[in-house]
């Protein structure tokens, strides 16, 4: 009781959302929004390429903000990572990079439909695993030639892109993320945050701290240095004292999402996150 007091007390520094990989995939999204709600969250992150598509017709986009609404539930986050598979920014072809344009501005559109305030965007991939595929230096040249293109689109709908930290070789550093994202001069371009990728090579208070105002969305997930793998919050070597220390410090008091990938052999999953992220938020004090 005295955790889930604490975590109240501090519910209006943090907002408590969800990934959408936490739900079954045969579960429509109207009960998701129901599950969701029932399991403690007011947010909800949607992966472009499932459920939600470029091509998902406007009137089905008006029923699922519909549906959102009806549940108590804001759509966070319009996560197109996936439709950049085929059209990275940092192609060398600009028939290819015209395309990425294209789908990011097709995405604004969406969130702006769906009521969502921002999208999140991994636009350039350096290289997976021992194979380089793109130049470093041409992958920051081109990437931010191609996103300027697309900010005024943004700022019209009011929607902020915001560039996650994955592990895509690219934007290694909190100085580099936030030297990325300041070139652009605009608060239509931002961050988003996940407290777990960095922490194979950096400290998620420390990205914190460097990134400050620009982060306008977060992921909760943890890490287990020894076995190499990702694990539920609060089990891994993620200082989350810390981390939530250097949230209070930035004024930080958006949304933050856990992200997890629906495990059918344990029904209680989602509940368990939910106390997991009231502990978390409870370290606010």
């Amino acid at each position: 009781m005295a955790v889930a007091a604490a975590a109240a007390a501090s519910g209006s520094r943090f907002k408590k959302s969800i990934c959408d990989g936490i739900i079954p995939q045969s579960a429509s999204l109207a009960q998701a929004f129901l599950q969701v709600k029932r399991a403690g969250f007011d947010g909800y992150e949607i992966t472009m390429g499932g459920k939600l598509n470029l091509d998902t017709p406007p009137g089905e986009l008006k029923s699922i903000a519909a549906a959102a609404r009806d549940n108590g539930v804001t759509i966070v986050t319009i996560s197109v990572s996936r439709p950049f598979s085929k059209c990275p920014l940092n192609d060398p072809d600009p028939a290819v990079r015209a395309q990425g344009v294209d789908v990011i501005k097709k995405s604004i559109d969406i969130a702006y439909a769906l009521n969502s305030g921002t999208i999140l965007l991994v636009p350039s991939r350096v290289g997976s695993g021992p194979q380089l595929t793109h130049r470093y230096e041409d992958t920051w040249k081109l990437t931010g030639e191609e996103l300027r293109k697309t900010i005024s689109h943004a700022a019209q709908a009011k929607v902020i892109l915001t560039l996650e930290n994955v592990w895509n070789k690219f934007l290694l550093s909190p100085l580099e993320m936030r030297a990325f994202v300041d070139q652009f001069h605009s608060p239509w371009l931002q961050a988003h945050f996940d407290i777990g990728n960095v922490l194979q090579f950096g400290y998620p208070q420390d990205w914190i701290l460097t990134l400050g105002p620009r982060i306008k969305r977060m992921h909760i997930k943890d890490f287990r240095l020894r076995t190499n793998q990702f694990v539920p919050p609060m089990e891994g070597d993620v200082d989350w004292k810390a981390v939530v220390d250097a949230l209070i410090k930035i004024d930080y008091r958006g949304w933050l999402s856990p992200e997890y990938g629906y495990d059918a052999k344990d029904p209680d999953q989602i509940n368990r996150l939910s106390t997991v992220v009231d502990r978390i938020y409870a370290l606010a004090g």
